[in-house]
């Protein structure tokens, strides 16, 4: 769990500046700037849908949601790391059991904060 917790960890602190810096502050971001971004900064891939599913739109991480793994496992485990899960802070309980039905929430579809404040 060492790496991967410390992954999830740079993907949620070391990320969303980057992010911000090269392609300006904006809610979400697309799988090429999030590749790329984690390309010249180094991280690790292995665990990129977590950087997926905290930056960019509810298509693009769940297409490239790993077989076995749920939105709420993996908001769960973002939490345990840091005390603070994406969805919790962003959508509120009510709205993230219509995302993980399937449901687009009614928002923008992005999970990543307007000001990089909360994560």
């Amino acid at each position: 769990m060492f790496g991967k917790s410390s992954t999830i960890r740079k993907y949620k602190y070391k990320l969303r500046p980057a992010l911000a810096k090269r392609y300006g502050g904006s809610v979400t971001y697309t799988k090429a700037q999030v590749d790329k971004t984690i390309d010249v900064m180094g991280f690790n891939k292995k665990h990129i849908h977590y950087a997926y599913f905290m930056y960019c739109d509810i298509a693009t991480y769940k297409a490239n949601l790993p077989e076995g793994e749920s939105l709420e496992s993996m908001n769960n485990t973002i939490t345990n790391i840091s005390g603070i899960g994406v969805l919790g802070v962003l959508l509120g309980s009510s709205m993230f059991s219509d995302i993980d039905s399937g449901s687009d929430g009614g928002g923008d579809g992005g999970f990543g904060g307007g000001d990089g404040g909360a994560f």
